[in-house]
């Protein structure tokens, strides 16, 4: 026997492929192989930036972080319910711009710029969601156009009042805590998300709405034989989602104290990314919020 086929034979005895195919079929790797890719990927960082797992550095860059899961669990419960929302970004960019405008522009507490920016989220999300759930339009095409609409409407609001935003000395001690500010030695944004991520896990597995959104992405025709208000349902996913980015775009709007012309561009797409190889499935039904 030669060298080569004695490697051969000590491979198939020590990992034979039926092992390795048992371990990909288990659930836990979905969670597992993102996870290690992730441990990787900072160690990479790790070793080619100096200082970067400092306090201070890892302080910032999981602000931006904060934000990102935000949107990536509103797209996450989205896509369970068996959609997609392509609109995430520009509803982040207007929510974001209508926080900057309350607070800077017309000099309000900084409560009422969260509200404008929930709200903004809230109304976007709505109508999304009235659109698909209750007219039954497609999920790609609709938010695909409310995506271009909204990218469009916040283009001009940024050419004709980024100006007045850019000049206001407004300024406030609870708006620079959220942009900047730590708690328990987490960032603002980190610490929402990690608490809207135990929330909404526990809703999705632990609650009649949970399992409702999970039943209507599994199959429509079946969870309306079975009582589930699917129209309700699909619609409430998105209003959620847009709830999610509208919240996102305030904290990024607290970070910068500002917004400008590329705020959420292609945030869509990074939100979509970082559910799916998160393991969860474009086709509705299967995965969860620990996932994204």
């Amino acid at each position: 026997m030669s060298f080569r086929e004695r490697l051969l034979a000590w491979r198939y005895n020590l990992v034979p492929d039926h092992a390795i195919g048992e371990i990909l079929s288990k659930r836990w790797t979905d969670n597992a192989i993102p996870f290690l890719a992730l441990v990787i990927t900072v160690a990479g960082f790790g070793s080619a930036i100096p200082g970067f797992f400092k306090l201070y550095s890892l302080q910032e860059s999981t602000r931006q972080l904060g934000e990102l899961s935000l949107v990536v669990i509103g797209v996450t419960v989205v896509m369970l319910g068996g959609g997609i929302d392509l609109a995430v970004g520009s509803i982040f960019a207007l929510s974001a711009f209508a926080a900057v405008s309350v607070f800077f522009i017309f000099e309000l507490p900084t409560w009422l710029a969260l509200a404008a920016a929930l709200a903004t989220g809230f109304l976007f999300g709505a109508i999304n969601g009235y659109l698909i759930g209750f007219m039954r339009l497609r999920a790609f095409i609709t938010t695909l156009v409310t995506l271009i609409i909204g990218r469009a409407g916040y283009d001009i609001l940024v050419v004709n009042f980024g100006s007045r935003v850019q000049m206001s000395m407004a300024s406030s001690d609870l708006w620079d805590f959220i942009g900047d500010g730590t708690l328990w030695g987490m960032s603002v944004p980190v610490l929402t998300a990690l608490i809207l991520a135990i929330v909404s896990h526990v809703a999705l597995t632990r609650s009649r709405p949970g399992w409702h959104v999970q039943a209507v992405g599994g199959s429509r025709r079946s969870a309306h034989n079975a009582g589930i208000r699917v129209r309700q349902t699909v619609f409430l996913t998105y209003v959620f989602s847009g709830l999610c980015s509208g919240a996102a775009g305030f904290l990024f709007a607290t970070r910068l104290s500002g917004a400008g012309p590329g705020t959420g561009h292609g945030l869509e797409i990074l939100a979509l990314t970082a559910a799916v190889v998160g393991g969860n499935s474009l086709g509705g039904g299967r995965g969860s919020v620990a996932k994204g």
